[in-house]
């Protein structure tokens, strides 16, 4: 215990060392550049970057094989091409973070009967829209020169150009360190290809054009030739022709009601956004880009209709599966990895048919909805026999129904999902977002979906990301603004599991709470302090007097704070600092305490080159109180790295735009053990304590 006190008392002294000299390196260092460009550009990408860090406050990789790459993706895409706020409707407002259906509503209405958006700032004049509201969206919204076109532009050329911009994506990844699986020989178990990941896309897109080509291959995978790439999607879309909203050849996806039944298109989890994430807006058929290989349809697809829309998809797209035998096989895999020989030899070796639609009626007070669909495997599934596993997927079909709706009454704005899959399991989930005043906003929730249920499409709001399934719970959050500087945001979840979860045997509960204070004292100084509290029901292992094992129930208790301070030191010059906590408390397992701090600096060099740099000091007793960090990165690479035992990371990005169709990024990041002398394990396990890796990315669009 001496020494690991010694060991802190060491630590902190580094920290505090490494954060002053950084504060005193870059603010008397750096001086302005470009103040007025380099300032807007950076809003923008930090205003992303929040967006993502709050789908990602309760995201725990360990627990899900969950990915938000195509959420970045998406609100990416959403900062390059931003809504015209004089054409959009309500479908196209609900996919700006920060917008639920009255305010989307609320935009409409003004433009038709007041008058169209001049400027952005308009917007205040709308109901229900403030200053904090229109800083959440701005990133996401434009007002365009107002030309009207008539449809009989569709013959011509300027007509599918409009607007239009191509983009070639090239992408460099590696881990610098040899890992085992590639001294290995692949007969032996080692991987079969190259240590690097490639990464390429084009994409053109137009106001009502958009063709796309994504090529992937992971480290471990062999790439022999340019069609050799495991992994590839692509599609040919029409988007906003009339009312054909859209029409999709290649690869889609899905995105209806509350994500209870159908949802692949990455959603926001439980986090500092206490509000706005329990109600999903439903995206519809929307093109698909990313490199995530489980994820969405390919086939065909179209949306068509005004008030009353029709939606159908058609998909046959082949999947990996692990072979039981001759006949059965498991569940589709989530990895997407084809390195070893056992896994090329499975590779795409199922076969997945799905057919689907909706209908939806949107009426003055809201929207209507029903969606369904039929699947089937080319090969029996077979589930394995424990506990947590009896009431997962099994056969060859499955069809899945559900009906949704959101509706305004009064203050309040009402949304709900329930869905029914034919084996006879079915989920519900129904709440109300509340206006209490100018200055409060809450959210009351209450989910129940049962062990049976079988969403395999599902994303459903609630406490196991994925599927949803096997959970019962209410939720309420409340957001204050005590100020125009000073905001409050808290909520509370308390959930069941009516049957064995992961690695449990029996039924379990628990709750989590949150609260967020932010504090605005001028512009470029924000501080916020976050503070979490988990607590779950798990099973520990005991023994008898005769040292016969039987397994009792217990209470794994986590606990975080977060602080972080941000000061715009000059308009080229942004510092951030954050010191986390956590601690771990579990009836089998002890307790555990671990914590972070970063000294972080976005500086603008020039009007085309900015840096980002990061250290990171972390100290944690064991992988229970492991700590997370969010990372700028690559253009549309998601960075939410886990830290636990004891070390420093540092990483540097280098964005460069060369020209105006031309731009770089070069990321740099090692971490640095103190008390590992291996890293990771199996394939991927390195030989000493350091893990250094590099991306170099470059993006050409006109």
């Amino acid at each position: 215990m001496k020494n690991t006190n010694r060991t802190y008392r060491t630590f902190d002294k580094r920290i505090v060392g490494i954060y002053c000299i950084s504060i005193l390196i870059f603010s008397t260092v750096f001086y302005p550049s470009e103040p007025v460009k380099a300032q807007q550009k950076d809003s923008t990408q930090t205003r992303i970057e929040q967006d993502i860090e709050r789908a990602l406050d309760e995201f725990d990789s360990d627990e899900s094989e969950q990915n938000l790459e195509e959420l970045l993706e998406f609100l990416q895409n959403l900062a390059n091409n931003p809504l015209n706020i004089n054409r959009a409707d309500v479908d196209d407002l609900l996919q700006v973070p920060g917008l639920n259906f009255r305010l989307a509503q609320n935009i409409v209405e003004y433009r038709e009967t007041e008058a169209p958006f001049q400027s952005i700032n308009d917007l205040l004049n709308v109901t229900g829209i403030g200053e904090a509201t229109l800083d959440r969206i701005l990133p996401y919204i434009a007002v365009s020169s107002g030309l009207d076109r008539g449809r009989d532009l569709y013959l011509n050329s300027k007509y599918w150009t409009e607007n239009s911009r191509f983009e070639n994506f090239t992408r460099y990844q590696q881990t610098l360190e040899e890992q085992h699986g590639f001294q290995r020989p692949d007969t032996s178990g080692g991987f079969v290809g190259s240590p690097f990941k490639y990464y390429q896309r084009f994409r053109f897109t137009s106001n009502h054009l958009s063709l796309n080509l994504t090529q992937d291959k992971d480290p471990g995978e062999p790439l022999n030739h340019p069609a050799d790439f495991d992994y590839s999607s692509w599609h040919v879309a029409l988007m906003d022709n009339g009312r054909l909203k859209s029409l999709v050849i290649g690869d889609y996806s899905v995105s209806f009601g509350q994500g209870l039944l159908l949802w692949s298109g990455g959603a926001f989890g439980k986090g500092s956004e206490v509000i706005r994430t329990p109600n999903k807006n439903d995206r519809g058929i929307r093109p698909f880009t990313s490199a995530q290989e489980m994820t969405g349809f390919r086939g065909v697809a179209a949306t068509y209709g005004g008030r009353l829309q029709l939606s159908g998809f058609y998909s046959n797209r082949k999947r990996t599966a692990s072979e039981i035998n001759d006949t059965y096989v498991r569940f589709p895999t989530e990895s997407g990895y084809h390195r070893t020989l056992n896994e090329r030899e499975r590779r795409f070796n199922l076969e997945q048919e799905t057919i689907g639609g909706r209908l939806r009626v949107q009426i003055p007070y809201g929207f209507f909805g029903i969606s369904g669909y039929h699947n089937r495997f080319d090969k029996p599934i077979q589930t394995g026999n424990l506990p947590w596993q009896i009431n997962n997927f099994e056969g060859q079909t499955i069809s899945g129904y559900s009906a949704d709706y959101r509706l305004l009454a009064g203050p309040a704005l009402l949304f709900g999902e329930a869905a029914y899959t034919d084996n006879g399991g079915y989920g519900v989930i129904s709440g109300a977002e509340l206006e209490l005043g100018n200055r409060t906003d809450a959210v009351a929730v209450y989910r129940y979906y049962e062990p049976t249920l079988q969403s395999i499409f599902g994303a459903g709001f609630g406490e196991q990301s994925g599927d949803p399934g096997n959970e019962e719970g209410f939720y309420f959050g409340v957001r204050h603004e005590l100020s125009s500087k000073v905001q409050v945001s808290a909520y509370i979840d308390q959930f069941r599991f009516p049957s064995a979860r992961f690695q449990q045997r029996q039924p379990t509960s628990g709750y989590d709470w949150l609260s967020l204070f932010e504090f605005n004292p001028v512009p470029s100084l924000k501080f916020y302090a976050l503070f979490r509290h988990k607590v779950r029901e798990e099973e520990y292992a005991d023994f008898d007097d005769f040292g016969r094992e039987f397994r009792i129930l217990g209470a794994n208790r986590r606990t975080g704070a977060r602080f972080q301070a941000e000061y715009q030191v000059t308009p080229s010059v942004r510092l951030r600092t954050r010191f986390d906590m956590s601690r771990s408390k579990s009836t089998g397992n002890g307790s555990s305490r671990g914590y972070l701090v970063f000294q972080d600096i976005r500086f603008y060099v020039s009007q085309n080159l900015r840096v980002d740099a990061r250290a990171t000091l972390f100290n944690t007793d064991d992988f229970n109180s492991r700590v997370y960090q969010f990372e700028n990165d690559l253009l549309f690479v998601l960075s939410n790295t886990m830290l636990f035992d004891r070390g420093q990371r540092m990483y540097m990005l280098i964005n460069y735009s060369a020209s105006s169709w031309l731009d770089f990024w070069l990321k740099l990041s090692t971490t640095v053990y103190q008390n590992r002398d291996v890293i990771s394990s199996g394939n991927l396990q390195i030989d000493g304590n350091r893990k250094s890796d590099i991306g170099i990315q470059a993006r050409v669009r006109f």
